[in-house]
């Protein structure tokens, strides 16, 4: 039980470190989205129950801060969760380096087309477009936080190995020992 108040902390405090900081500095930094990237750590990872809990945690945050209405960011990370688990489960062959850079883009780009199509809708009904900009720098911003996505993907998952490696010698394997 502990576990899940630990883990909707770290997701609020990620989000709102996302939200305030993360957003008003320069580019790798400002393109990074930490629910995309733990929604598809979560999907590879096999943990779905983690990727939903962020994804329900820092898209209620998100949509605190965002414009185009409540819902709206938890719909897109939802949406992208069962995209990403659906690629990664029906689409991707392995789980390589490349197959992960691969579904942090497709993350990042799946978020970015539903938020815009939440827009879309809402400007059909009336609405001010919020997020439908057609500037040269709007055009490449889902792949723009694809690309972060994904490396930051692989940044987590290099240093993952790198500490499971380090501490593989300490803890014994309790399947790999007989006793007699």
């Amino acid at each position: 039980m502990w576990k899940a108040f630990f883990f909707a902390a770290l997701a609020a405090a990620t989000t709102l470190l996302q939200i305030s900081f993360l957003s008003h500095v320069s580019f790798p930094f400002s393109a990074l989205s930490f629910p995309i990237v733990a929604i598809v750590y979560g999907v590879v990872r096999d943990r779905p129950l983690l990727a939903v809990g962020w994804a329900l945690v820092g898209g209620f945050f998100l949509d605190l801060y965002g414009l185009l209405g409540f819902g709206a960011e938890l719909f897109a990370l939802f949406i992208t969760f069962f995209s990403v688990r659906f690629l990664f489960q029906r689409v991707m062959t392995n789980t390589s380096t490349l197959a992960l850079f691969l579904l942090g883009i497709a993350a990042a780009v799946i978020h970015w087309f539903t938020l815009s199509a939440i827009d879309g809708v809402n400007v059909l009904f009336g609405g001010v477009p919020v997020f439908i900009d057609l500037s040269f720098s709007s055009a490449f911003a889902p792949i723009r936080q694809g690309v972060v996505a994904g490396a930051a993907l692989v940044l987590f998952a290099g240093g993952e190995a790198l500490i499971r490696r380090r501490f593989r010698n300490t803890f014994l394997s309790h399947a790999s020992h007989t006793f007699s």
